[in-house]
């Protein structure tokens, strides 16, 4: 499934499977270099545009209800 990231005032939009973890997704584009911001051992903070609402960047997409189409903010959680 397609999804969308935004983050540092970038849009992406990358194919994913259901039973991956948001977090590892985001990490791992991070790494490649597709986003700057680096949390530095914080949580991602996760929200949903479709469910106006935050989500556990731990969880798959499945269990997060992530679905095609889905547009995700993501930023570090701040202290």
């Amino acid at each position: 499934m397609v999804i969308t990231f935004v983050a540092d005032n970038k849009k992406l939009d990358i194919m994913v499977q259901p039973e991956q973890k948001i977090e590892e997704v985001y990490r791992r584009l991070q790494g490649n270099g597709y986003f700057t911001s680096v949390c530095h051992g914080r949580q991602v903070r996760v929200y949903s545009l479709r469910q106006k609402a935050y989500l556990n960047s731990m969880l798959s997409f499945r269990e997060g209800h992530v679905f095609q189409g889905d547009i995700l903010l993501v930023e570090c959680e701040l202290y």
